[in-house]
């Protein structure tokens, strides 16, 4: 009898380089995801308040007299033992200094600080920043801003927990108010994200950055390292490279506790948020090295995820797509939109696939643009 050759083994359709690519950058999602995202996601938020730290609240403000007058009464009703208010005034051209003045018999826990004019010095917020927490009778400092307003009367007590068991440094959550306008969701949906972020990496034992409008630290961690002086000769960053600096995994906590978010005043137009994004570019080349590698991976990886995507769709590999959207929509969006809810973010946790696409194309054009033109100095 005739017997038929044996055939070889029917080979799979060989995976293309495309797919090959995406799933390199799915991997390193996978890994942000799980080992950065998850603990703010998922982990308990709140916390035990700590209503009997002694703690200074530093303000910087130039030209914030309105504001100051708003702001100050309510940072007065917050439900805590024992704390001041540190204002510095940073050679304000309008009647901040005046209005402090009149303020301060109403307000005993008040206590502003002056800083004059000198033309042969031109000097962005680090100064006064130096000057407010030497000013600050208590060894715990919360800093904020003028335009910033407490979710309530806890704030400096949820944030004083963070203090607990030896911890020197506490980061807090800062959103910004909502208003009307495109300018509005861009800017609370970049600040939400980069919250997830530094909020993130630190829970991981990664701390890189911290916002000065909601951040605390032991003035000895300060004075330790001689505060933000390094820095003098940039224009912006003095609160998130000084955290740079200083952060550890072992003296760092994060309070995502909403009772400690400190609302930001939105940016009154496009244009000006346009202007101080592209400011803050200018503070991550200072960072350490390792963190420069783990914040530049991240969107490399988006990018790479999401074109690979987009060519396989092209050559109609659904197989492969269906792979990749399978972890974007079965974890990694998840988690993101996880994360965002835990910070409050609204209806931007329902855009945030959309939003995500756009800012991979806008934060290269914007980092592209401090190159071709150098931003101007803080206020």
């Amino acid at each position: 009898m005739h017997r038929q050759p044996l055939s070889g083994p029917v080979h799979p359709r060989m995976w293309s380089i495309e797919f090959q690519v995406m799933v390199g950058a799915l991997v390193v999602l996978v890994l942000y995801h799980v080992v950065m995202f998850t603990r703010l996601a998922f982990r308990k938020a709140t916390v035990e308040v700590d209503r009997s730290l002694p703690v200074s609240v530093v303000i910087c403000a130039r030209n914030e007299a309105r504001t100051l007058e708003e702001v100050i009464p309510v940072l007065m009703r917050q439900d805590h033992q024992e704390f001041e208010v540190v204002v510095v005034n940073d050679r304000s051209e309008d009647d901040t200094w005046e209005i402090l003045q009149w303020m301060k018999p109403q307000y005993p826990r008040l206590r502003p600080v002056n800083i004059q004019a000198d033309e042969k010095f031109n000097y962005g917020k680090k100064i006064a920043l130096g000057v407010g927490v030497r000013a600050a009778k208590h060894p715990h400092v919360l800093l904020t801003d003028a335009d910033c307003t407490p979710e309530g009367p806890d704030w400096i007590s949820t944030m004083a927990a963070g203090f607990r068991n030896g911890r020197k440094v506490v980061l807090g959550y800062s959103p910004y108010a909502v208003r009307s306008g495109p300018g509005s969701l861009l800017e609370r949906y970049d600040g939400a994200i980069k919250a997830m972020q530094y909020m993130g990496f630190a829970q991981a034992g990664f701390p890189y950055m911290g916002v000065g409008r909601n951040l605390g630290y032991a003035s000895e961690v300060f004075f330790g390292a001689g505060g933000p002086r390094r820095h003098n000769h940039l224009m912006s960053g003095d609160d998130d490279l000084f955290i740079n600096e200083v952060a550890r995994k072992t003296n760092t906590t994060v309070i995502a506790d909403p009772r400690s978010f400190m609302t930001t005043r939105a940016t009154p137009d496009l244009a000006t948020w346009i202007r101080r994004k592209r400011r803050h570019y200018t503070t991550a080349v200072h960072y350490r090295f390792g963190h420069q590698v783990l914040l530049m991976l991240l969107p490399l990886a988006r990018m790479a995820f999401w074109t690979c995507l987009v060519l396989l769709l092209m050559k109609s590999r659904w197989r492969e797509v269906a792979i990749g959207a399978g972890v974007e929509f079965g974890l990694l969006l998840p988690v993101t939109m996880a994360a965002l809810r835990r910070l409050q973010a609204g209806a931007i946790t329902w855009l945030a696939l959309p939003l995500e696409w756009l800012f991979l194309l806008l934060d290269p054009l914007l980092y592209a643009s401090t190159i071709l033109v150098k931003p101007k100095r803080w206020k």
